[in-house]
């Protein structure tokens, strides 16, 4: 898919917003998360490993659980961004039994919108949307900014 470029009046509008797919569970070895959903995370913290900044210097101690976060970074000069949700949700329905088993097994999963602050966004996300997330077992988080965050 070919990427508008876009006049100097239209960046000024443009808004960033992420989907994450974000994964916790107490065991679980991220390449098997990777490999059942056939994703890849920009996060990953696997339990065990000594505990590290996002620059890479070591901390005092271990993660006590694996984390594992898959994110979708997209720009818009409009508001919404249900539709987005929606694509990862069909990426993803595929895999259903994957994430009842991770939720049996002590682990949680959860969709995040995250808006980095560029401006306003807003859009409703149906109540057959929500039935997907619930028929995943995905719970639904939000992350705001204040301030614009930085690429």
């Amino acid at each position: 898919m070919a990427r508008k470029l876009l006049t100097d009046a239209e960046s000024a509008l443009v808004k960033r917003f992420d989907i994450d797919l974000f994964i916790i569970h107490p065991t679980l070895d991220p390449s098997r998360i990777e490999e059942a959903l056939g994703l890849t995370a920009e996060v990953v913290h696997r339990v065990g490993d000594r505990r590290k900044t996002p620059n890479g210097r070591l901390l005092e101690g271990t993660y006590r659980d694996t984390r594992w976060r898959h994110k979708r970074r997209f720009e818009t000069a409009g508001q919404h961004f249900a539709q987005r949700i929606i694509e990862l949700l069909g990426d993803i329905e595929a895999h259903r039994g994957f994430f009842h088993e991770l939720r049996t097994a002590g682990g949680s999963a959860c969709v995040i919108l995250q808006l980095l602050g560029d401006g306003y966004l807003g859009d409703t996300l149906s109540q057959e949307a929500l039935k997907r997330l619930a028929d995943l077992q995905l719970d639904f988080g939000i992350e705001c900014y204040i301030e614009p965050q930085s690429d």
